[in-house]
């Protein structure tokens, strides 16, 4: 006879295997605080590298549209400073927003993977049901 619950548990297991085990897994192998780290450090890397490559284009803009452009040495400071503060204003932003999103994600990968284990478990649980039920049968029977 066919089981609809063990067939529905095998269902559900079967689409977390085949759409998200392999991303979930990946995820859950590390802490939360680790898989953050790890997605910070790679952020900010990316986020230094791609301000310098803007600063830099802007600077070579304008010394390119003004050759004779002097700048004395109070200026060139007002410059640095207000490049240093938007370098930290990126920064900070990019850091926030992807550690509130990279710790959600491991949130809700482990939920997902809590989900799968628990799945697993019923359908454990169903087949051991199962194979106590034909040994007692079959005992009665021989």
């Amino acid at each position: 006879m066919i089981n609809t619950v063990r067939i529905y548990l095998m269902t559900k297991a079967a689409i977390f295997e085949d759409k998200e085990q392999n991303q979930a897994l990946k995820i859950v192998s590390y802490r939360r605080q680790d898989y953050i780290l790890y997605h910070m450090l790679f952020i900010m890397l990316s986020v230094t590298g791609a301000y310098a490559i803007l600063v830099g284009a802007v600077l070579f803009m304008i010394v390119m549209a003004y050759e004779s452009l002097i700048l004395n040495t109070a200026q060139m400071v007002l410059i640095l400073i207000a490049i240093i503060l938007g370098y930290i204003i990126v920064l900070t932003a990019y850091y926030m927003i992807s550690h509130k999103y990279y710790g959600e994600k491991h949130v809700r990968a482990r939920q997902e993977v809590l989900k799968y284990l628990s799945v697993l478990r019923q359908l454990r649980d169903l087949q051991e049901e199962e194979d106590r039920k034909n040994q007692e049968s079959g005992g009665q029977k021989g």
